[in-house]
């Protein structure tokens, strides 16, 4: 490195053991104005300076002397060690009695190898040949023969300078690049150290795959997904990342299909086959590497071993399943005394009803008898006194005219008694419609229907129920049981609303309607019971939460009926609630059946 920017000097070195050279040399290279030569004599005269060993030139050079090579060595080991170099050396070959150039030179390049050097000699001091033996070949050697002319030493001293120069600012740049190069080296190594770390310690599987199928790159996790012990074991033997692998192979293909076509796939959940015949679920997240010309260069992601997700989806989705059925048994218990009381009424004056026609009958029988018996005696025209007497008794006995008027009073109550039982079986029947995984067509209001028959026994003493059913109502896509479910859940909470008004004094009214609007059928369930409460109404549909009484509720209804309706047919459920005045519902269910986003039209 040189100091010589400062001063935009180039600091030159004379050696030669004869002084009137030196004085040449400043000659030509040294051009003063006036007034600068006198400062340096009166500076020389001040401090004793030699003025001759620290010549400052408007050419840019700063001139430095010495008359033994051993002192142009030592000056030269002095700039380097202050840190301002001379740009080249002026040196004479032959400088008795100590080193000659050549040797001067080889010992200068020891110190400083930069230093560009012209040694002055006359043909006869020493030939070429000579000094490349000593020297060998080298750039920063040039020969001035004796005597030389100013013009030619000028040249040399501008050319090697600016080459001097020139090539420290490439070393300075090259010394930079290198710092820069190994700063980034650096950079890159702890980059990929931690790159390296984050591949081998990832919970998730890394892998590259090339367009082909191998596996190019894959991480510890990968291998253990697929029950491989190592990632060497798994690229030996997977030579197909994809075929062996997925258990539907259908999902192979729509995941080759989505990668093509959108370039990226991300949480691609798939079952799979490991190593030791295990299966697995997986989420896949791949990306498409393409080279400039836009040809695949390689396929690269992450795998995520998702089979504990999976099974703990699979229990809570059995939970849920087996909390509604819980839930719709312990309507079913709770209505089954009210079913049972409604249906013992018709039996009980349906089995009275039997009982007297039996007891008649047999009157009959043998009002029957003693007419056949008197059919016989008209036949012999012997007519008996006595068998026309018991007749005429029997008839007084069973009172016939009162028989002719009960008996058929009685059959038709028997009757009505029957149609009544099988109404509300039916009405269980619809209501305890098996659970099923697809929807089908249901007409509402004979669904809704059932429901109020069902749960007569709970309504029925606190409140009359209104209906009006709207006849034109289309069949609507539904889960029948999931469906009846809601709404008993909805009208049980009404007449319970209706309950813990009235207290038994009075009763309330429940109303049901249904319309057709649009493209949606709207069910309105109202009461004229207590309504909601201003600090429950955001919290009604969830789950376990309940303004009853401990014992008298669990939370679970209203919850129930938010998920039937908009989880399961993509409804709306709402309310309007007035304190002391009573709730209304309000269900709107789609006319249209919604599948993975798009609506078909159910005809």
């Amino acid at each position: 490195m040189n100091n010589t920017s400062a001063t935009n000097l180039s600091r030159l070195l004379i050696i030669d053991d004869n002084h009137a050279i030196h004085e040449d040399f400043r000659k030509i290279l040294i051009r003063k104005d006036a007034a600068s030569n006198r400062f340096d004599e009166v500076s020389a005269e001040i401090f004793g300076e030699d003025q001759t060993a620290d010549s400052r030139s408007a050419n840019g050079f700063k001139l430095d002397s010495a008359f033994q090579g051993q002192d142009g060595v030592a000056l030269v080991q002095q700039a380097v060690n202050q840190g301002a170099r001379y740009a080249m050396a002026f040196i004479d070959v032959r400088m008795p009695p100590g080193w000659d150039g050549v040797e001067t030179t080889a010992r200068i390049w020891e110190v400083d190898p930069d230093l560009q050097v012209v040694i002055c000699t006359a043909y006869s001091d020493c030939s070429w040949q000579e000094m490349l033996q000593k020297l060998g070949r080298s750039d920063r050697l040039v020969i001035l023969k004796k005597p030389f002319d100013s013009i030619e030493v000028l040249q040399l001293a501008n050319s090697l300078s600016r080459k001097w120069h020139l090539l420290q600012e490439s070393k300075n740049k090259m010394a930079g690049l290198e710092e820069t190069v190994a700063i980034r080296t650096a950079q890159m190594v702890r980059e990929q150290e931690k790159f390296k770390d984050i591949f081998e310690n990832s919970p998730e599987g890394i892998f590259q795959i090339s367009a082909d199928g191998r596996v190019l790159t894959a991480n510890p996790a990968l291998a253990g997904i697929y029950a491989y012990a190592s990632p060497k074991e798994l690229l030996d033997h997977m030579t197909d990342f994809q075929n062996p692998l997925y258990v539907d192979p259908e999902r192979r293909k729509e995941f080759a299909r989505r990668l093509e076509k959108d370039r990226i796939v991300r949480g691609f959940e798939s079952e799979i086959k490991c190593k030791d015949g295990s299966r697995k679920w997986i989420s896949e997240t791949a990306c498409e590497v393409t080279k400039r010309d836009g040809s695949v260069l390689h396929y690269q992601g992450f795998v995520v071993d998702i089979t504990a997700q999976k099974k703990a989806e699979k229990e809570r989705d059995l939970m849920e399943v087996h909390l509604r059925q819980a839930q719709k048994l312990e309507s079913i218990g709770q209505l089954a005394a009210g079913i049972a009381h409604e249906i013992n009424s018709p039996t009980q004056f349906i089995g009275d009803n039997l009982c007297f026609i039996q007891e008649v009958f047999n009157d009959l029988l043998r009002l029957l008898e003693q007419f056949n018996l008197l059919l016989k005696a008209a036949r012999g025209q012997s007519f008996a006194l006595g068998l026309v007497e018991e007749i005429e008794k029997t008839i007084q006995t069973i009172d016939l005219a009162d028989l002719e008027k009960e008996i058929p009073q009685a059959i038709t109550q028997a009757l009505s008694g029957v149609k009544r039982v099988a109404k509300i079986v039916q009405a269980m029947k619809d209501f305890s419609h098996p659970g099923i995984d697809t929807k089908m067509p249901l007409d509402l209001n004979r669904s809704i229907e059932s429901t109020l028959t069902v749960c007569r026994n709970e309504w029925r003493y606190v409140a009359d129920v209104q209906t009006d059913f709207d006849p034109c109502l289309p069949p609507i896509s539904c889960l029948p049981g999931e469906f009846n479910q809601a709404i008993l859940n909805i009208v049980v909470n009404a007449a319970h609303a209706i309950a813990d008004k009235t207290k038994g004094k009075a009763k309330g009214i429940i109303t049901v309607r249904t319309r057709h609007k649009g493209d949606t059928v709207e069910i309105r369930i109202s009461d004229t019971g207590t309504g909601i409460p201003e600090a429950a109404r955001g919290r009604i549909f969830d789950p376990f939460f309940t303004t009853k009484e401990v014992g008298k509720g669990t939370g679970q209804g209203l919850a129930i009926a938010r998920s039937v309706v908009v989880d399961k047919h993509q409804g709306e459920i709402s309310f309007e609630t007035e304190l002391g005045q009573g709730t209304t519902f309000f269900i709107r269910l789609p006319q249209h059946e919604h599948t993975n986003g798009q609506t078909a039209v159910r005809k």
